[in-house]
């Protein structure tokens, strides 16, 4: 059979109170030419039932299951693998979107092969899918060389940044050489950056993505529980990264980390590992040299908490309010 041209990939865990109306909006696509796949991590509400009976309605839908919850990270790059569509468009299984948002972005990358990433606009929506606002702080990565877009993604306001155009259409040949999510800190805007140096970033200037915000996102814990996480001192010195490193790695619960650090390594990673002339890989890295200058103060406190966690241990931990459980990325 042919390959679909779009493989949409919808990464769910205990989903079972949004899945259905995603999915909903997902086939209302007046592009028709994809296959959707949902990765389940293990969910243990009615996340499978809902996911098996949309596959017996629609052949275009492939559902597959964990057999244990393997965060995150591993149920996000388990659709990349999965994919045989020439475009990629992750979806969250609590989000929405008009019915042309496919359609739209899938004719910006037809038309320009230079655009690894076609995103919409987005506007907030509420849990009974009302409109709050509309989002407006995305990047601005329609440049001509990998450096300026290099630039625009490493020093985007992340307190701003909800790392939208991930959610974009995605050529997937580009996806698989950026390498997906890594487990660190950060981790979306990481692979935004890395796909910035291998093209163009279009926005179709219309809200057609609708990203929900409601009380059940597990990465929302109260500011004092975000801060009692990590150290005794961020009261002084600031949180850090939010989500913090054992959201992306459980393995990492615990264990004295430095997330900014890590940031720096990935973005060195990522300008070694991109194909870019000699003159072009400089001046990235000149950009990160003026990045690092900048982010001193961050990095000094990765420094400064696992001195204090080395000396004292970790604080006690508070109850969160909700289960740390793994959503996809959201701000």
């Amino acid at each position: 059979m042919q390959p679909p041209r779009v493989t949409i990939a919808v990464p769910v865990y205990n989903g079972e109170r949004y899945l259905a109306r995603t999915l909903d909006a997902l086939l209302a696509q007046t592009f028709r030419d994809f296959e959707l796949i949902i990765t389940d991590n293990a969910s243990t509400d009615r996340t499978a039932d809902i996911a098996q009976e949309y596959a017996r309605r629609d052949p275009r839908i492939r559902y597959f299951r964990a057999d244990s919850n393997r965060g995150v990270v591993h149920n996000f790059n388990w659709g990349i693998e999965l994919a045989r569509g020439e475009y990629f468009h992750w979806h969250a299984a609590d989000d929405l979107c008009e019915p042309t948002l496919i359609e739209k972005c899938v004719a910006v990358l037809d038309a320009d092969p230079s655009v690894v990433v076609a995103f919409a606009r987005s506007r907030i929506i509420d849990d009974g899918d009302r409109t709050v606002r509309l989002n407006d702080y995305d990047a601005d990565a329609d440049l001509p060389s990998a450096h300026e877009r290099f630039r625009a993604f490493i020093n985007l306001d992340h307190r701003r940044h909800c790392a939208q155009e991930v959610y974009g259409v995605i050529r997937t040949v580009a996806l698989r050489r950026a390498g997906g999510y890594d487990k660190c800190v950060r981790t979306d805007s990481i692979l935004l950056a890395r796909l910035g140096l291998l093209g163009r970033f279009r926005a179709v200037e219309e809200p057609l993505f609708l990203n929900r915000e409601h009380e059940d996102r597990s990465v929302r814990l109260v500011p004092g529980e975000r801060a009692a996480t990590r150290s005794r001192l961020s009261k002084w010195v600031g949180v850090g990264p939010i989500p913090p490193p054992q959201f992306w790695d459980p393995s990492l619960a615990g264990k004295i980390t430095f997330p900014e650090w890590r940031i720096l390594l990935e973005y060195v990673r990522s300008i070694q590992r991109a194909p870019l002339s000699a003159a072009e890989r400089a001046r990235c890295y000149a950009t990160l040299a003026r990045f690092t200058l900048k982010h001193t103060p961050k990095l000094v406190r990765d420094v400064v908490i696992g001195t204090e966690l080395a000396l004292l241990g970790p604080p006690e931990q508070p109850q969160p309010r909700k289960s740390f459980a793994h959503p996809p990325p959201a701000c």
